[in-house]
């Protein structure tokens, strides 16, 4: 089936092919999404941080990936291998039913480390301390390079650690002295790492995440920063958190929503419409109207033979029904047999349908006598009925 396409269509199929090659090829702009994922490898993701865990920090350690809730994590005790808990996300907001768990899990002799921006009002109360999310009126005025220094001397080096962009203005301004341990400060001596011992384990808590990322491992040697900061984890198994992440939720509510969080995805599942529209719109046309269904004519063959045999029985015309038996049984010897039935060809006869002559001489007898009567009986068509029948069902 030809497709008339009019002439004023194809300047808008030219430039719909024209802008999906340019947004196929086009450079993609950065995606700045703040994943934490560890197979994540845009500039906030942790792909190169998991890598770091497992072949240069912890090469000889187990490495295990969570994707469970705290509260599904088993029993902790005493008797139990101990781990690090690593948890990098940028809110980190654990139930109140879970606190109990993973504070049990640090006083069993577990090492918790989480670096977040933000913390559960619930588990930061657990916890005795307090984070202030406050852009400073100094960092408006100047425009200086963000850093981060350790506490410890013997981490400190011989320059600061720069965060020139990926930097959060969280900063850990409420603790108990006693209670808390300061590892690291930022460049205006705001507190951003700090160990808090509880029970035979302890938590360390930091408050910028994004110096955890892909972005600042690669920039200004930063990579050093992460390997001071796991530096105060004992060398056990590691168990790496995936379930307490920003896309968490968006993964879990509704594919369509994961689609569009992700450039190419997204401009694959709009393509994919787009070609969709396409076939409907052509392919449509193309196809066979709807053949109504007709319904067959009745078979009245059955029922006119019905009729007809009432109407024969209620005239007790048996001479009748008895020439027409005759007649069919001479086309049949004919249209099987080729031979006309008659009182000369019954040897033919015989001898094509292997039925004995001395039948077809009886059969012929009371053909004839039936032939040259005015009337017969009953007994007589019924005689004659049994003959056809045996002819019909011994011919060969």
């Amino acid at each position: 089936m030809k497709i008339n396409i009019p002439k004023n269509a194809f300047p808008v199929l030219g430039i719909l092919i024209i802008l999906i090659l340019m947004e196929l090829f086009a450079p993609q702009p950065i995606d700045w999404t703040k994943s934490f994922d560890q197979n994540d490898k845009r500039p906030f993701g942790c792909f190169l941080l998991n890598e770091l865990l497992q072949e240069d920090l912890f090469p000889d350690q187990e490495f295990t990936i969570s994707n469970k809730a705290i509260f599904e994590y088993p029993e902790p005790n005493s008797t139990s291998t101990k781990k690090n808990y690593i948890f990098v996300t940028n809110n980190f907001s654990p139930q109140p039913w879970e606190i109990n768990i993973i504070m049990n899990l640090a006083k069993n002799g577990n090492q918790v480390f989480i670096a977040s921006s933000l913390l559960g009002n619930a588990f930061a109360d657990s916890l005795h301390l307090h984070f202030t999310n406050e852009i400073q009126l100094s960092e408006v005025v100047v425009t200086k390079e963000k850093t981060q220094t350790f506490e410890n001397p013997k981490l400190q080096g011989k320059s600061e650690f720069k965060y020139p962009k990926a930097f959060d203005n969280s900063t850990i301004s409420q603790f108990y002295k006693d209670s808390v341990i300061v590892l690291g400060r930022d460049h205006q001596k705001n507190i951003q790492l700090v160990k808090i011992p509880h029970g035979k384990g302890n938590f360390y808590i930091c408050s910028q995440p994004l110096a955890f990322t892909n972005y600042n491992v690669v920039q200004n040697k930063n990579a050093n920063y992460i390997a001071g900061a796991f530096s105060y984890l004992p060398p056990m198994p590691i168990v790496w958190d995936t379930y307490y992440k920003p896309l968490r939720a968006l993964r879990s509510t509704s594919p369509i929503v994961f689609l569009l969080s992700s450039p190419p995805l997204k401009l694959a599942y709009y393509l994919l419409l787009v070609c969709l529209l396409l076939v409907l719109l052509f392919q449509g046309k193309r196809q066979q109207k709807m053949i109504p269904i007709l319904k067959p004519l009745p078979n009245t063959s059955l029922e006119f033979i019905r009729t007809m045999g009432r109407l024969y029985y209620n005239r007790k015309n048996h001479k009748d029904i008895a020439l027409k038996k005759i007649k069919y049984l001479k086309e049949f010897c004919k249209s099987r047999y080729h031979v006309d039935l008659s009182l000369d060809t019954l040897t033919e006869v015989s001898l094509r349908s292997g039925i004995s002559l001395k039948t077809l001489q009886i059969l012929f007898t009371q053909i004839d006598k039936i032939s040259n009567s005015q009337n017969i009986s009953q007994e007589e068509l019924e005689d004659l009925h049994s003959k056809v029948e045996f002819i019909y069902k011994s011919g060969k």
